[in-house]
């Protein structure tokens, strides 16, 4: 405990709370407990690794993270007619989270230096050292102490110059414009609180969105590059166009609907067209303020950076069991020196000292040294490619790995796809590639709609590089308010205008749109995975599979393309259809095909890792038989593999809900249960491809 901290029997008679942390989660502390009022413990509140805790459940008394509005994940329809804070809400609320920031502590070199050096290996290799001085090994005892400290000063410089690139991830606060007392006004970023309803706008060429934000009106177009890793721009859409009654799921289903910390803001819209807003803001979008920063991923991350184990040692469970094993014979010398020197009558003192340096000797003081500046090493290599370890004591486990699991698009294979053309189109050779240019006017509308691409106010188109590749072989330019219009030179003179879109999603493997025509006719474009628009055709040709898996045996990434009209109606009216109304009875529009070009090193780098023996599987959640293809493109594969996948619908059926094919003829495919082995009658090979496809909706 802290110097002048007694124990209390209870809760109700601390004012300080000790914390154990689980394995590598923290550094263990006694901090102070937080009693707004003594007699209620719902107000009573800790604040542990740059987190706020309070009481959750009274019986038995619980302490949990500080909840949030969102929290409770709540009905959409709740933020739709937000209130603002009032001014005697304020202080309440100030009170309980605080500030918005996300300022990174650093503590000072002595500080770090103080707390290494009271490390139990740093105190025990100085213990050595002294052993040495003491039996006259001056020059390599002072020589070792003085290679300690500089190592440790070298250790402590590089955890300074981690937290300092930290730093460079926090934002500093801006002035924006929040809806408070019923009026607008310019408040400072870092005053922001829950409940706080904000005008999200684009200020000057990067602005970062200060806090985790519910779009309640308008749209937004971000890059969540600093929590994904993707640098293509996403389109953020209001909960105004969603089912009121939907409870709130950040992290799943309304994700498309937030706007995380620490995202950029490329472009914001104000209103969502001819839907009334509660809340006309001044200059951006209307969002609702959910967490507070110290809460928001970038928070979380750097939480995770900052307070997870900062020191890598050997204290593990293999190697106390192997210095227990040395310790057996270590004690054995000793007693046997000691009864030896005691029958010849030697200084005890000297007998002693002796016995100590065996023993000691059985932990090598260089042992945790060696360690940390195998690791450190390996945090200034990584650092140097701009990688940051979160948890480096995992780093010596990472010798251990056999197994290397690599992700499909983007990581072996380019992110910039190759078009093709369109197949199915062809009323004479079904099989045979268009060129997108010599398509029918259904399939280059549907192509020219089936997107998620924006266009900024400077001009620039923004969204998946394979969006953009079609649209422009199309020759068809995105136009403002999502106005779509062909080149001169195109076959069909008419403007399309995109009036609302279902983004994509991985689960469903599919994403549509609803256009307008002149003349106000409507038309529905989808686009997805070919196994999942099959089963949203009014009619299925009969060779819908014989096309699309033969190119996906080549290789391609296929996409099947789907169309409807829809009756004339509204544009209230539009934005309340649901999305399954707008997905069915589809009119088969053809197959878009892409190559997927390998990166230069990809072959080079797997056939490293397999000589090094470490066993290559790729993860996708393409189609199957495009990823057996690249597997063996990269030699993960050398022989015919064997593919299990879901059968169609088969959440609606009972019994067999899987079928097992071949890569090769499609003849070979026979259904089976997932409870009988499957005896392929080509051995798999010794390294099979892994392919990871979501389950159909």
């Amino acid at each position: 405990m802290e110097r002048g901290c007694e124990g209390a029997y209870s809760l109700e008679d601390a004012n300080r709370i000790r914390l154990v942390p689980h394995p590598h989660k923290g550094q263990g502390d006694i901090v102070p407990l937080t009693k707004k009022n003594p007699a209620d413990p719902l107000t009573w509140t800790f604040s542990y690794n740059r987190d706020s805790y309070a009481v959750t459940s009274l019986s038995p008394l619980i302490f949990g993270r500080l909840a949030y509005p969102s929290s409770s994940k709540p009905a959409l329809g709740s933020f739709l007619q937000p209130p603002s804070l009032t001014a005697n809400k304020l202080p309440e609320l100030q009170a309980l989270y605080g500030l918005n920031e996300f300022d990174i502590p650093i503590p000072s070199f002595t500080e770090l230096f103080g707390e290494h050096a009271t490390a139990p290996f740093f105190v025990f290799q100085v213990f050595c050292v002294a052993l040495w001085c003491l039996d006259e090994y001056w020059y390599y005892s002072l020589f070792t102490l003085f290679m300690l400290i500089v190592f440790e000063c070298t250790v402590v410089w590089q955890r300074v110059r981690t937290l300092t690139e930290f730093r460079t991830m926090s934002v500093q606060p801006y002035p924006i414009q929040c809806f408070r007392n019923s009026k607008w006004e310019v408040l400072s970023t870092d005053k922001l609180l829950p409940g706080d309803v904000v005008s999200v706008a684009r200020v000057g060429d990067e602005t970062t969105v200060p806090a985790d934000i519910l779009l309640i009106n308008g749209t937004a177009i971000v890059n969540e590059a600093m929590l994904s890793g993707e640098s293509t721009p996403l389109l953020k859409e209001s909960i105004q166009l969603l089912e009121p009654n939907e409870n709130l799921d950040v992290d799943g289903q309304h994700k498309n609907a937030v706007l995380f910390s620490g995202t950029k803001v490329l472009q914001a819209a104000n209103l969502v067209p001819e839907i009334p807003s509660p809340i006309k803001t001044p200059d951006g979008a209307a969002s609702r303020r959910r967490a507070h920063r110290v809460r928001h991923r970038p928070g979380q991350l750097v939480r995770t950076m900052i307070f997870s184990t900062e020191r890598v040692s050997a204290n593990n469970l293999e190697s106390f069991l192997f210095i227990g094993f040395l310790l057996i014979f270590a004690i054995a010398a000793s007693w046997y020196v000691w009864t030896k020197g005691i029958e010849r009558d030697l200084k005890k003192s000297k007998l002693l000292l002796d016995c100590i340096l065996i023993i000691t000797s059985v932990v090598p003081p260089e042992l945790p040294m060696e360690l940390s500046l195998a690791v450190n090493a390996s945090l200034v290599a990584l650092s140097k490619f701009a990688i940051f370890c979160t948890e480096p004591f995992r780093i010596p486990s990472a010798g251990r790995v056999d197994v290397c699991c690599f992700d499909k698009t983007g990581t072996i294979t380019a992110e910039n796809l190759v078009l093709e053309g369109v197949a199915g189109v062809d009323h004479t050779d079904h099989k045979k590639l268009l060129s997108v240019k010599e398509a029918s006017r259904e399939t280059t509308l549907c192509l020219a709609a089936a997107h998620a691409l924006v266009r900024l106010d400077d001009g620039t188109v923004v969204g998946d590089p394979m969006e953009k590749t079609t649209l422009d072989a199309l020759e068809w330019t995105l136009g403002k308010g999502d106005v779509l219009t062909p080149a001169p030179s195109s076959a069909y003179k008419t403007t399309l205008t995109i009036r609302r879109r279902f983004q994509f999603s991985s689960a469903l493997k599919r994403m549509s749109t609803i256009s307008s025509l002149p003349g106000g006719r409507l038309v529905a474009s989808v686009k997805g995975a070919p196994e999942t628009i099959k089963g949203m055709l009014s009619s299925i040709p009969p060779w819908y599979d014989e096309v699309y898996k033969g190119y996906t045996r080549q290789g391609s990434r296929v996409l099947a393309l789907g169309w409807k009209e829809l009756e004339t109606m509204g544009g209230e009216k539009v934005n309340k259809l649901h999305r399954g109304q707008v997905e069915s009875a589809l009119v088969f529009a053809g197959f878009l095909v892409f190559h997927c070009p390998l990166k230069p090193d990809a072959v080079e780098s797997l056939k490293m890792l397999a000589d090094s023996s470490h066993r290559c599987v790729m993860i996708t959640g393409d189609n199957p038989l495009t990823a057996v293809h690249v597997a063996r493109e990269v030699e993960i594969v050398d022989r015919e593999a064997l593919i299990l996948d879901l059968a169609e619908n088969a959440q609606h059926e009972k019994g067999t809900s899987l079928i097992q094919t071949s890569s090769g003829a499609p003849s070979t495919s026979a259904p089976s249960s997932p409870s009988t082995p499957t005896s392929p009658s080509t051995p798999p090979s010794s390294t099979p491809t892994t392919s990871a496809s979501p389950a159909p909706p």
